[in-house]
């Protein structure tokens, strides 16, 4: 089973198969208001209650800004990781930024020896991007790719509230990273007046539904799922039978082929059979 690093958002993980994936890039998009940097703080947190060490960047906030926020959740406990140097709050300008790919890396590389294990914040990367020439922005790629050399990182980008505008964005390439999730904020004051989206999540199963979320106070952002949506991302086992003898099957064709079904078994949710589809499968594999 593959490592998942905790989201710290309460009732997030069980849509997005138990985290994120270690070593992975994960962007949180959407408008101002919507709780972006709240989702970013909750990650360093219970990174750092989980014995991480933790670089936050921020282009908007300062430190005491920062801190300030954190108490105001109730996340008191922030300052003792401060003063322990588990936690760096770097507080940057995009336009003091000469080679900003390479500024920033430098900034995480200095931050602690155990670079490899750390949690990364970037909150928010938009005003960095907003220095790039349409011709540089792809030094948003290399940035992404030595990140992922270092840790997990959650970087939080300006975007639209509407929700159909997030593959539209023109600042920051979202195909690059490994997740993406949309926070909306209709201001209407109803259940559903905060949603968040998984747009994508590779490598996992994720609900695809919009879950509304609350921010409250002394516990942050909680996403509010019903326990139908988290059957939809649960492996359902009822059908072990039907599974078992496709494996032993197609363990007779090829033994690749088996272990592509036993995967599916361990990710099929569905409350149908999936008869129909392994009798195609092997009616297939047979020809």
């Amino acid at each position: 089973m593959e490592e998942r690093v905790a989201s710290g958002i309460y009732g997030l993980d069980e849509i997005i198969g138990g985290g994120f994936r270690e070593r992975s890039i994960n962007i949180i998009n959407g408008g101002i208001g919507v709780g972006k940097t709240t989702f970013g703080l909750q990650f360093a947190l219970c990174g750092l209650n989980r014995g991480k060490k933790v670089v936050f960047i921020s282009f908007e906030m300062s430190e005491d800004q920062i801190l300030r926020d954190c108490k105001q959740l109730g996340f008191d406990e922030i300052e003792e990781h401060l003063s322990a140097g588990n936690l760096r709050i770097v507080h940057i300008y995009g336009e003091d930024l000469m080679f900003p790919s390479l500024d920033i890396l430098e900034i995480i590389r200095e931050s602690h020896t155990d670079v490899e294990h750390q949690l990364i914040i970037i909150d928010p990367l938009t005003h960095y991007s907003m220095y790039l020439e349409d011709d540089k922005r792809k030094s948003i790629s290399s940035i992404f790719m030595n990140l992922r050399e270092m840790g997990t990182t959650v970087i939080t980008i300006e975007g639209s509230n509407r929700k159909e505008e997030v593959n539209q964005s023109s600042i920051m390439p979202l195909y690059l990273a490994d997740s993406v999730l949309h926070l909306d904020y209709l201001g209407f004051g109803e259940l559903f007046d905060r949603t968040i989206h998984v747009v994508k999540h590779r490598g996992s199963k994720h609900g695809e539904g919009l879950y509304p979320y609350r921010i409250e106070s002394g516990l942050g952002i909680v996403v509010i799922s019903s326990e139908s949506d988290i059957d939809k991302v649960t492996a359902n086992y009822e059908f072990d039978k039907e599974f078992i003898t496709a494996i032993q099957q197609a363990g007779n064709i090829d033994q690749r082929l088996a272990k592509r079904i036993e995967l599916l078994r361990h990710n099929w949710s569905h409350n149908e059979s999936p008869e129909y589809i392994l009798n195609l499968v092997m009616n297939d594999e047979n020809r």
